[in-house]
């Protein structure tokens, strides 16, 4: 509030001859409230500038180290590149050494068998029983013989069934051959003429268990010490 002191002119109008604030601390108090304001504003704008700076650093420093780590990881890889490939190189040999290991036993199985066969018959007493005809197969063995009777070619056989790899035995065919003389009275014995066959177990099983089982190993062994 202020006091004038005035006049009145020579139009009728006041003139301005002077005066004095009656209340200065009103004037005082907006100033101290402006340069107040004045002061947050630019404390919250370096607030704000100093917080985006530490996030723009921040983010440089994050990228410098993952660039590093990436360059790190890059030249370890570059280095590990060709003892990979030898590794790789190594595995295929030792799967394509598998494979024809496992198809040379596949086709050598009937080769096998039938020495097998030829050495067991070579200590087999005969006992009455001549082979006449073998014709060997992948997985059977056919066999025509003639025996002094049934009774021989039966113990002829099962004792060839105990050969290792044969599955199974049987005869397929048993017929009399031609009596003469005091043999012909004689019902139920005599030589007789038989075939046999004889089934072996399938070598591919036998290969793929051993295939699976020395992976299985190779795996165990190229595992790094303390691997679980």
């Amino acid at each position: 509030m202020s006091w004038m002191n005035s006049r009145m002119g020579t139009a009728g109008h006041p003139v301005w001859i002077g005066g004095f604030n009656l209340l200065p601390y009103r004037q005082r108090d907006a100033r101290l409230a402006r340069r107040c304001c004045l002061l947050e504003w630019l404390g919250a704008a370096l607030i704000g500038c100093t917080a985006v700076l530490a996030v723009a650093g921040w983010q440089m420093f994050e990228r410098s180290r993952l660039d590093a780590q990436r360059a790190a990881s890059e030249r370890e890889l570059a280095a590990l590149a060709v003892p990979l490939a030898e590794l790789a190189r190594l595995r295929h040999d030792a799967e394509e050494q598998g494979k024809r290991g496992a198809r040379a036993v596949a086709l050598s199985a009937p080769l096998t068998r039938l020495l097998d066969l030829l050495d067991t018959l070579s200590r087999v007493p005969a006992d009455g029983v001549v082979l006449q005809q073998l014709r060997q197969h992948a997985h059977e063995t056919e066999l025509l013989a003639t025996s002094t009777d049934p009774v021989a070619s039966a113990v002829w056989l099962k004792q060839l069934s105990t050969i290792r790899g044969v599955k199974s035995s049987e005869v397929a065919d048993l017929h009399p051959l031609a009596r003469t003389g005091h043999d012909a009275s004689a019902i139920g014995s005599g030589p007789v003429e038989f075939a046999a066959r004889l089934r072996w177990d399938e070598p591919l099983k036998e290969v793929v268990q051993a295939v699976a089982s020395a992976r299985a190993h190779k795996r165990e062994t190229d595992k790094p010490r303390g691997a679980r």
